[in-house]
């Protein structure tokens, strides 16, 4: 008896899969295609719709030709088949990706973004790097809103690994800074890392010294309530320390 229900068991399997390679193949056939959802249209000129989500660094339209390339005969079924039981494409700053079938002709991809502080330069490539300083990519193109990072010295790098620097603390440091910058809507434009490691923010034609990175929500907080008056004026604006007898920082103007 026990044979007969574990050969049972393995037939039904197998009709299973059958069934299921059956599908593909004819939607293979059958050219099925996809489309950008767009507004919540969709065209009645093609069967799927993909809607993507989670990441704002590539259009529709881009993410569109890096998982599909630009064959006219899309097929959504093939890749959600692919992605299940094949090996996931690569993207440039994309971590992962997940892909759900909400319904046989509509599929939701949802993408995570790599977690990227800033990037410095080198030979011609930008390095980008997480929090702890890790490379995790290397690519000619600047990603909006994030500073490059001047001043680590450095004289080769691994992708995946640590960029080999020689005050590692200055990672923590940067990531401070760039989250604070966000938090108070301050444009950071490129970040300096000085000899003697003290942060340099620039934005627009103004240099703010902030020291050693000491306080610095403190110096933060205060630059916000600055930040309008700096626009259109150049100079160097120094936060190193907070000047009590002129009631102020200091501000030299080019």
């Amino acid at each position: 008896m026990s044979r007969k229900r574990f050969g049972l068991k393995h037939i039904l399997i197998i009709l299973l899969l059958i069934a299921i390679i059956v599908i593909v193949v004819i939607c293979y056939k059958a050219k099925l295609h996809i489309v950008i959802h767009e507004n919540g249209e969709s065209s009645d000129d093609y069967k799927y719709t993909v809607e993507f989500e989670g990441s704002d660094r590539y259009t529709d339209e881009e993410l569109s030709d890096i998982m599909f390339g630009e064959d006219v005969s899309k097929n959504a079924v093939k890749f959600w088949w692919n992605s299940i039981f094949g090996e996931k494409q690569e993207i440039p700053f994309i971590e992962t990706y997940d892909i759900e079938m909400k319904s046989f002709g509509k599929f939701v991809i949802t993408l995570y973004d790599k977690s990227v502080v800033g990037y410095v330069t080198y030979m011609s490539n930008n390095l980008y790097f997480d929090k702890d300083g890790i490379v995790v990519e290397s690519a000619t193109l600047a990603l909006e809103n994030v500073p490059p990072v001047t001043g680590l010295e450095f004289d080769y790098f691994v992708l995946h690994e640590k960029l080999p620097t020689d005050n590692e603390d200055i990672f923590e440091l940067l990531l401070e800074l760039t989250q604070l910058c966000d938090k108070y809507d301050i444009g950071c434009e490129k970040i300096n890392i000085t000899a003697n490691d003290e942060v340099q923010l620039f934005f627009g034609t103004v240099r703010v010294d902030l020291g050693t990175g000491d306080m610095l929500n403190e110096k933060m907080l205060d630059l916000s309530d600055l930040y309008e008056e700096l626009e259109g004026i150049s100079g160097v604006l120094n936060m190193k320390e907070y000047d009590y007898e002129d009631n102020g920082y200091i501000l030299k103007k080019n």
